[in-house]
């Protein structure tokens, strides 16, 4: 009977560890999304200028030999739009 009750005390005290590892992972806070990187907005600065070229490379009906026009025209059109964006209103 001694040693049924020491496996129980055993168990027991690893219980009362999860139990109390649980409550302080509870009491962390979550962390801070991080702020806008350069990374982040190039990738999203890419993958409009991705979809923006798509779009050319499917008026022409996907003919091949002006790809790189298309990209080079898509991202003239995404930084311009990017100024006009950033841009104060013009009063007129």
């Amino acid at each position: 009977m001694a040693k049924n009750s020491k496996v129980q005390q055993v168990l027991s005290n690893k219980g009362d560890a999860i139990d109390d590892s649980a409550e302080q992972m509870q009491e962390v806070d979550a962390p801070e999304a991080p702020p806008d990187t350069a990374t982040g907005t190039r990738a999203s600065r890419e993958d409009r200028i991705r979809l923006a070229a798509y779009a050319a490379a499917e008026r022409r009906g996907f003919a091949p030999g002006s790809e790189e026009q298309d990209w080079l025209d898509a991202e003239r059109q995404i930084d311009a739009e990017g100024d006009e964006s950033i841009a104060p209103a013009s009063a007129s």
